[in-house]
Formats: structure tokens, sequence, C-alpha cells
């Protein structure tokens, strides 16, 4: 072909792109939308968070995850784990739900690339996708199981509680306080085994060491173990020993929980 015409297809597409490319101003840095669409019919927007002047980490935002909940796809323990694998080949993270890289500034175009490649592949659970209520997410049947506790004194429940330690913000799933007793509140931390169980304990392990000598340090701590199987049985002990109780779940056995969540907090509060 003529390499003249390549070069000017060429140049006609940096021109589409960069005519194309829609840049605002977010509360952190910037939101750039790319003249490219994922399965549900949107642009993709990748935000990019400016934290030192050599320093962003770029996201989604958690709109990948937020879209595939609101059409009735749960980020199930298999999902999340596909997304974190499909992260790491395209050279960014998963984690608590968004998609994202931490670059300096020479790395920026590629960290961009890589977020609006996993927004795309993202999206491809859509196809052929039926809510099943079966494949809901490890949090949905905790909760539910809280619903249906009835402890010996009035409580309240509260999703995605941070508690500031001495040296960093953690977040607990699920925080169970009482309305008028003076009891101490009882946390659940949901711990799911990754590649390497031993470092998910040993991160626990620093949350509660974290948490000492401030309020607290004495509240309830109920850990609940996803895929039973794939924990080693050094993490398990850690763990353990960190917490008031535990609860494994093995694969595929996750709709106990309902059934059991409560058994074993009347037996914490007990």
């Amino acid at each position: 072909m003529d390499q003249t015409y390549c070069h000017s297809l060429k140049e006609s597409l940096v021109r589409y792109f960069g005519s194309e490319i829609h840049v605002a101003e977010s509360r952190e840095g910037c939101v750039l939308v790319l003249p490219s669409k994922t399965l549900d019919d949107r642009y993709l927007a990748v935000f990019v968070d400016r934290k030192m002047p050599d320093y962003f980490v770029v996201h989604d935002a958690g709109k990948t995850s937020a879209e595939l909940h609101s059409q009735g796809v749960h980020i199930t323990d298999l999902r999340e784990e596909a997304f974190s694998r499909m992260a790491d080949r395209l050279g960014a993270m998963f984690v608590d739900g968004v998609f994202q890289v931490a670059c300096k500034q020479e790395e920026l175009h590629t960290a961009i690339l890589a977020i609006g490649q996993c927004e795309t592949l993202g999206m491809w659970h859509l196809l052929g996708h039926r809510p099943d209520f079966g494949e809901e997410p490890v949090e949905g049947r905790i909760e539910r199981g809280l619903r249906i506790w009835h402890p010996p004194y009035p409580t309240k429940v509260q999703r995605k509680v941070s508690v500031k330690g001495l040296r960093a913000t953690h977040v607990l799933d699920f925080v169970c306080y009482a309305r008028d007793e003076d009891r101490e509140p009882v946390a659940i931390k949901i711990l799911r085994p990754s590649d390497d169980s031993l470092a998910k304990a040993r991160e626990y392990g620093f949350l509660v060491y974290d948490t000492e000598r401030t309020m607290f340090e004495s509240w309830l701590r109920l850990a609940v173990m996803t895929k039973a199987d794939k924990w080693r049985s050094s993490a398990k002990q850690l763990i353990a020993s960190l917490s008031t109780s535990t609860l494994e779940i093995e694969a595929g056995d996750e709709a106990s929980l309902e059934r059991r969540i409560p058994d074993v907090l009347d037996q914490m509060v007990a």
C-alpha cells in the first residue's frame, strides 16, 4: 500500500482522537472521556488524580463495578479474582471494586490506556448474563444474616465503616452497634485468601495491631474467611489469635452464611 496514504491515515486518526477526547476537571484532578464505548454503550471515562508533582493515580472511580451491579451482575469472589488477574496482566490493579494504577508522569499515557482496557473488558460479563440470586456476593448474604439475627439488645448495623488506626485508616465490612446498653460493637471483616493467604492474614494482623490503644481496640471482631480450603493453617491460626471469633466458608457454601451468622453472633455477645 502507498506509504503516503498510511501516514495520512495515521495523521487523520490522531486528529480524530484529539478532537474526540474530552477533558473535565474533577475534585482530585482530571476526567478523560475517550472515544471508545463499553458493551453497555458508555464512553470510557478515566480519572487521573495528581497526588504529587510526579505521582498520579489513574482509575475508573469504581464505575465498572457500579454499572455491572446496576444491571444485575454481582461482583462475586470469583469475578473479583478474575478482575484482579486481568488488571495485573494489563499493568493495573483491582482493589475495593476500582481498577487503578499508580504511576509517574512518564508512565501516565500507558496507565490511562490500561484503565480504558480494564473498563472495556470488565463489561464482558453482560454478554448472555441473567441475574442469578445464587451469585449474590458474600456481603449480601452476611447482611441478610444480620437482618434475621435477634440479639439480646437493640442494635443498628452499618456497612463499610472506616476506623482510624495509629498509622492508617482501615475499613470494616460491617459493624453492629448496641443502641442502648453499654456493650462493645461487633466488627465483621471479610477475608479472602487471594494468592498468598498468609500475606492476607498479616494484613488483617496490621489492622488489629494498628487499632490497639484506640477506641476500637476493645471491639469484638468476627473474621469471615471465604474459600476456607485455600487458607494455610498458619494463616488460619494467626487470624484466630487476633479475633473474638472466626467463620470459615468453603467455596460453594456461601449460601450457609445467612444461617450461620446469627449463631456465631449469639455466641460472641452471650
